[in-house]
């Protein structure tokens, strides 16, 4: 329990020292050892006491607001158990002066209130005010005070604890607020981050698969056919140029493929990597969010055919209708290798598809086939796009 309370005064001392602005400190120090004259004040200006009477009251008044400056001086350095020993000799002072000397310094019982909210914890902090409130009608009554003025001065002893209760839960819970704030934004981040890499994988694992192509193609060729070679070369310098064209957009945050573009692109590099390809596109006019998602589809697909299947022949299917727009990647390769059970169902290409046609409210199917060859099937609803910008 006494470990409890120590953690938890730490990190509530910590916020109210750290979010307290430096230059303010002083100031604040001195308007409130400020109140602190008055009992002294008070004590001195009292009379029809015995010499030794008035002194000894002097003494106590000046012992209460020694202990109120020093618990002011010490306040925020975490010094907690000193605190609360001062706080305590402050309410002992309180009490006997009320009860043993005129029921008049009942009001001291606000500062004993005033500090017990700002040296305890919120929740604790609230059950001391109420307590000085209770032993300030006490005393009140024993120094021959009526019910009601020791009514008045458990009033003001609640009043000041309270608000001083409850602005420093405040305080406390506007730390909590930035510190929410400040998680939320770090987390933006790390999701734009991993969008981003997601994005980069993407457009470069398909251009770098094309270039690697090309080049051993060219490479092959460049004894007996440099014609064709040096063809495949100049291929090779577009689709390098069109990879940093890719990834500049997307450092700028304008890369969205078109499906035409990555269509046009897979036919390409199927053909390079010696893959007999064929297309059914339809005359399509979608949502640029949903043919996106499409577009990427036709990527993976075709990087996955020519990285992993093996496969000779390879069809891209385009459809769309009036519910959904979806695209179909069938290859005669060896499905299992990028089947679900493959290592290639957890790469981050499929899992970033996933990821984007989940975002649409559309679906992925890949698998293997049973007659062999592996299927990847990406639908998106053809109002996803709009109803998810709506959404925003």
């Amino acid at each position: 329990m006494i470990r409890r309370l120590r953690r938890w005064w730490a990190s509530e001392r910590w916020v109210m020292m750290h979010r307290q602005p430096r230059n303010a400190r002083p100031v604040i120090g001195l308007v409130w050892v400020g109140f602190i004259l008055v009992p002294i004040v008070d004590a001195v200006g009292r009379s029809g006491q015995s010499s030794f009477g008035h002194w000894l009251v002097i003494a106590a008044a000046l012992a209460f607001s020694g202990a109120y400056i020093w618990l002011v001086v010490i306040w925020l350095k975490g010094h907690w158990p000193l605190e609360l020993s001062l706080a305590g000799v402050m309410l002992a002072l309180a009490i006997a002066l009320t009860a043993a000397d005129q029921s008049n310094w009942g009001y001291l019982f606000t500062y004993c209130a005033a500090c017990g909210a700002l040296v305890l914890p919120s929740a604790i902090g609230f059950w001391a005010v109420v307590w000085c409130a209770a032993i300030a009608v006490g005393a009140t009554v024993v120094g021959g005070g009526s019910l009601g003025t020791g009514l008045g001065f458990a009033a003001s002893t609640v009043g000041v604890g309270f608000l001083l209760t409850l602005m420093r839960d405040l305080r406390f819970r506007n730390h909590e607020l930035s510190e929410a704030r400040a998680e939320l934004a770090h987390t933006a981040v790390a999701a734009e981050r991993e969008r981003f890499a997601r994005d980069l994988h993407d457009l470069l694992g398909h251009s770098l698969s094309v270039i690697a192509i090309k080049a051993e193609l060219a490479g092959r060729l460049l004894p007996d056919e440099p014609g064709r070679a040096a063809s495949e070369v100049s291929d090779l310098e577009t689709v390098a140029r069109q990879a940093l064209g890719e990834v500049r957009q997307a450092v700028s945050g304008y890369g969205q493929p078109t499906l035409a573009g990555e269509l046009e692109g897979a036919r390409i590099a199927l053909t390079a990597a010696g893959i007999d390809a064929s297309f059914e596109q339809p005359s399509l006019s979608l949502d640029p969010e949903v043919e996106a998602v499409l577009a990427w589809a036709v990527r993976e697909g075709a990087t996955n055919v020519i990285r992993h299947s093996g496969a000779h022949r390879c069809q891209v299917m385009v459809r769309a209708g009036s519910t959904d727009a979806a695209v179909e990647v069938v290859d005669d390769g060896a499905g299992a290798i990028v089947g679900d059970a493959g290592p290639q169902a957890a790469g981050n290409g499929l899992a970033g598809l996933r990821e984007r046609a989940r975002a649409l409210r559309g679906a992925v199917d890949a698998a293997a086939l049973p007659e062999g060859g592996y299927r990847l099937a990406v639908s998106v609803p053809v109002s996803a796009g709009s109803e998810s910008g709506d959404g925003r």
